[in-house]
């Protein structure tokens, strides 16, 4: 049976409406793959920076499969949260990436995705920013 080892950490998140942001993340893979050691999912802490648009949570990610096949090869996933002065949530972007497949040093980047919803949805969020920004 061959293992991986995934060693490494989710930095941070940047372009998004705010920049009070957390992190949920998890680790899909195949069937054909089992957990042995590790986290395969969890959440960052809030960061709220007070200069730049960054968000960062320098979040440790250390993990340890064994498999049988390369099928299924592990991707990670991410949902980038905000959370306002209140502790209210709302989901601002979610996206995936691919565990690299050669050993070594590796800076993956995650393209996300903001959840848009149906028009009558989308009116509604806007009313509901126009709330929030008169509190």
């Amino acid at each position: 049976m061959a293992e991986v080892h995934v060693i490494g950490q989710l930095v941070g998140g940047s372009g998004f409406p705010d920049n009070t942001l957390f992190c949920k993340w998890g680790i899909h893979a195949g069937s054909a793959w089992k957990l042995l050691a590790g986290l395969s999912g969890g959440q960052t802490q809030v960061d709220s920076p007070v200069l730049g648009e960054t968000s960062y949570w320098c979040h440790p990610i250390d993990v340890h499969f064994a498999t049988k096949g390369i099928q299924g090869w592990p991707k990670i996933h991410v949902q980038v949260w905000h959370q306002d002065t209140f502790g209210r949530q709302e989901l601002y972007a979610y996206g995936f990436v691919h565990v690299p497949t050669s050993p070594g040093h590796h800076v993956v980047q995650c393209v996300t995705w903001q959840p848009v919803g149906s028009f009558r949805e989308q009116v509604l969020q806007i009313g509901r920013a126009s709330c929030r920004e008169r509190v």
